[in-house]
């Protein structure tokens, strides 16, 4: 029995990928996002060998990378095996000495040179770890640093190739405000500069999204938190469709958060979706809503299927290769955790 659901489950995503019709739309509006589907049975416990609190996910080849929010330790970036979870080793000394860092942002991953870029926004530069380096050296510190913009500094990013990066930076008005922005970055001679489109609507805290780049399908998307929307442009920055979600069209959006992370597998793109209040209270404590599910749409933004994990999470990843979501889970036991989601 347990295998015929499983292959019902495989049946189901692979049916409604091969069904969905390209969308020419350049303006797409979605008030109705009702094919769900249930993972929550199928959530499988990771149990690492040390504890990690909140972290974000990253892949290079077999290494599994978790860059905690707010190290507990010593050092804030550790390395798994993706397909075991065995714990290999950490890095990235938390200090404000060289090669330490203070404030720790998300990390770059150019994973054909199998390199990890981490930004410190504390000191307003970014650290260069070979992969290779870190694992052939426990006590490895980066000697090679980029300064970042004090007015246009890059955030969330994506190698387009072996110099360049594209993604959202923050770009500071004053000294007191800021808004986020697309942005390329030269990360041999650190020039950067605005990069392409923007929505007319997207501005003051509005303008902060999640992005994710594809150079194999020729595409970037933004989605964003306080909107609910999605853009999708080609890598020249040009436009090729705006998505619209139901969340657009409610008077009280602006009391609403929306996307928290997104990725790309095969080119499909999987964001995670809140789609409520942005500021919710449990047990008399306030805090900033998480999501519980993920949303699924082709290259062109048509909209394919909603996941439901039963369970809020803060961050995923894809392991593309194993054809499943890594996630980290607030409200279960073992915080860490997988599922399989074939998605083509």
């Amino acid at each position: 029995m347990k295998n015929l659901s499983l292959i019902g489950f495989l049946l189901l995503f692979l049916t409604t990928g091969c069904n969905s019709k390209i969308d020419n739309r350049i303006e797409i509006t979605q008030k109705h996002r009702e094919n769900i589907v249930d993972v929550s049975g199928k959530i499988i416990d990771i149990k690492p060998d040390i504890l990690i609190g909140k972290s974000s996910f990253y892949i290079i080849d077999s290494i599994l990378i978790v860059a905690e929010w707010e190290p507990k330790g010593e050092m804030g970036i550790h390395l798994f095996n993706k397909n075991t979870f065995e714990y290999i080793r950490s890095t990235g000394y938390i200090g404000r000495g060289p090669g330490e860092i203070g404030v720790m942002g998300r990390l770059g991953i150019d994973s054909k040179n199998r390199i990890i870029w981490a930004p410190d926004h504390g000191k307003r530069i970014m650290y260069k770890f070979p992969l290779d380096s870190v694992l052939n050296n426990e006590q490895f510190k980066p000697s090679i640093r980029k300064e970042l913009n004090t007015e246009l500094f890059i955030e969330r990013f994506g190698f387009l190739n072996d110099s360049i990066v594209l993604g959202k930076a923050v770009h500071a008005i004053s000294a007191s405000s800021f808004d986020m922005a697309m942005a390329k970055l030269n990360i041999n001679t650190n020039e950067i500069e605005k990069f392409g489109y923007e929505h007319p609507q997207a501005i003051g805290k509005k303008s902060n999204s999640l992005f994710a780049l594809s150079v194999d399908n020729n595409f970037y998307v933004n989605c964003y938190s306080y909107l609910d929307l999605m853009t999708i442009c080609d890598l020249e920055g040009n436009l090729k469709h705006n998505v619209y979600g139901p969340g657009w069209f409610e008077n009280d959006q602006d009391k609403n958060a929306y996307f928290s992370d997104v990725g790309i597998i095969g080119g499909k793109i999987i964001a995670s979706y809140i789609g409520g209040r942005g500021i919710i209270v449990k047990d008399g404590i306030t805090k900033g809503a998480t999501p519980s599910k993920l949303i699924v749409f082709n290259k062109e933004g048509t909209y394919l299927r909603t996941v439901e994990t039963g369970n809020v999470f803060t961050s995923f990843c894809i392991d593309e290769k194993n054809r499943r979501i890594i996630a980290f889970f607030s409200d279960r036991e073992e915080p860490l955790g997988y599922f399989n989601i074939p998605v083509e």
